[in-house]
């Protein structure tokens, strides 16, 4: 079970560098329709972030 722990500890993680990525893109956009999509994509990762922490939390709490 820590094993699938690990790999949700690395996806919230990737979630996470995927967020900074985009927000980098998003500050270097010249045009305001670029910037609108890359706040999409940083509100999905933000999404999927949450979603893998819950499942974290969840299966942390029922090894305790």
């Amino acid at each position: 079970m820590s094993e699938l722990l690990e790999s949700l500890a690395e996806a919230i993680a990737d979630e996470q560098e995927a967020q900074k990525k985009y927000k980098q893109m998003q500050q270097q956009a010249e045009d305001e329709k670029t910037r609108q999509l890359y706040e999409q994509l940083i509100e999905d990762e933000k999404a999927h972030e949450k979603i893998l922490r819950s499942r974290y939390e969840a299966l942390k709490e029922n090894l305790d």
